[in-house]
């Protein structure tokens, strides 16, 4: 991994030609790990980033991408950085990766002057999801391109003709059917019926209830199963302790934990080891090393959500370069679906890591882009555009103001059936996944959008 120069508000870690070495990125990725200094702010990642058309361009030529993440010490930012090192070397491009402290008005004011950094385009994970409006106007008025993961504002589009057609896409893992999946591997793991706890996200994030909702939908999917309570355990294993420690000393018959994410999930199991509990099942999302060494350990930990997170750091890269480059999207293109993988077996969770202690991400990066391949383009994991409607009043549970409407373009597409004629498109270009392996070892030998691959 490259140096870290400290200043005072972000820390920031870049990768030209040659990258960021894989193992070095995934190695170790337990709790705390990858513990980056606070560091620089943005005028400091400006420096040349190098010359040639392999490994990243001047700054000036706009072909810096900036990954803009709350932290660069949670283990799911490392996959992040694993995958849009390797595809921003693949397209000619330079990668940076700068963490904002958790606080977007630090992001917006980072953000305000990327260009001056030779930034084309940002790929972020927002913590505050209504900052986003602010954010895309800024990255617009500098004609910078946008893709933002898992943030999402009801009634808020990236069709909207304030971001001037730089909101590239809004990404988003189906989590309602995810974390239903997640919870159903467990639930079955402890015969169907049983007393469960909920270790719930943070309250003002959105992905929270949204997950929440799919635990729900497991659940009452099971008549056996009992939920006893649920808590905020801080998306992190240290808050998560104390929650799971009362939780032990209220209760003397639980048989299952599932958690937003796996941060969380270790926590709790870190507190049913020293308590030398090997009965209660864990399940959590986010394909974390340490996660899936537990699942292969056992006996606690029975599932675990992959989202694909080295993926869609770097397909975020790929759609981003795609509209730099003159591709044309859809309205309806702009939000996006992606697919998920539940692990609930031992040797699926060992297939994944074998596969993701490679050498390289095993991902086609190239091989992605519509722009170098219009008719033959292979996303590699599953896709699929999301209509705005049921997503926002259902999943988000956020009814339709009154005197709201959707930008002409949209309304046009949707009235026009785009998003399943372009979900349709879309099933036609997902070929090859490096985890197909891994996939057919899970107990269903199939994603979360039901995908099978050929090994």
């Amino acid at each position: 991994m490259t140096s870290l120069r400290k200043s005072g508000q972000a820390s920031c870690s870049a990768s030209g030609s040659g990258g960021v070495p894989r193992r070095s990125l995934l190695k170790g990725m337990g709790l705390g790990a990858l513990s980056l200094p606070a560091g620089v702010a943005l005028a400091s990642c400006s420096d040349p980033a190098g010359s040639g058309t392999a490994g990243g361009a001047p700054a000036g030529d706009a072909k810096v991408v900036l990954a803009s993440v709350p932290t660069t010490t949670n283990e799911y930012f490392t996959l992040w950085q694993a995958g849009g090192s390797e595809a921003a070397e693949a397209l000619g491009l330079t990668y940076r990766m700068q963490s904002y402290n958790g606080s977007s008005a630090t992001q917006i004011e980072q953000l305000r002057s990327a260009s001056t950094a030779g930034v084309g385009q940002v790929v972020t994970f927002p913590i505050n999801n209504d900052a986003v409006r602010q954010m895309g106007q800024s990255l617009s008025g500098q004609d910078i391109k946008l893709v933002t993961a898992f943030a999402a504002t009801a009634w808020m589009v990236p069709a909207e003709t304030i971001y001037g057609n730089d909101y590239v896409t809004l990404f988003t893992p189906r989590e309602v059917l995810g974390q239903k999946a997640m919870s159903e591997a467990v639930f079955e793991a402890i015969g169907g019926s049983g007393n469960v706890l909920y270790l719930q996200g943070a309250p003002t994030n959105r992905t929270s209830l949204l997950r929440e909702s799919g635990f729900d939908q497991a659940v009452a999917a099971y008549p056996g199963i009992k939920v006893l309570d649920r808590q905020n355990g801080n998306e992190n294993g240290q808050d998560t302790r104390p929650v799971v420690q009362a939780w032990m000393s209220k209760y003397d018959n639980i048989d299952a934990i599932i958690s937003h994410n796996s941060s969380s999930a270790l926590g709790a199991v870190s507190v049913l080891e020293e308590a030398g509990n090997t009965h209660i099942k864990v399940g959590g999302t986010d394909e974390i090393a340490v996660m899936l060494d537990k699942l292969i350990s056992g006996p606690n930990v029975v599932a675990c959500q992959s989202i694909f997170g080295i993926w869609l750091g770097g397909y975020g890269v790929v759609r981003n370069y795609d509209a730099m480059n003159g591709v044309p999207h859809d309205p309806v293109e702009e939000m996006i679906f992606q697919d998920s993988l539940v692990i609930d077996t031992p040797d699926a969770a060992k297939e994944y890591k074998r596969i993701t202690n490679q050498g390289s991400t095993g991902f086609d990066w190239k091989a992605m882009s519509r722009h170098l391949n219009p008719d033959a383009w292979d996303s590699q994991v599953a896709i699929a555009p999301i209509d705005p409607v049921p997503f926002f009043e259902q999943d988000l549970k956020a009814p339709k103001p009154a005197d709201y409407s959707f930008p002409d373009a949209l309304q046009k597409s949707l009235d026009a059936g785009k998003v399943q004629s372009i979900g349709a498109e879309y099933q036609q270009h997902v070929r090859k996944n490096p985890y197909a392996a891994a996939i057919k070892l899970t107990s269903t030998g199939k994603t979360v959008f039901g995908i099978s691959y050929d090994a």
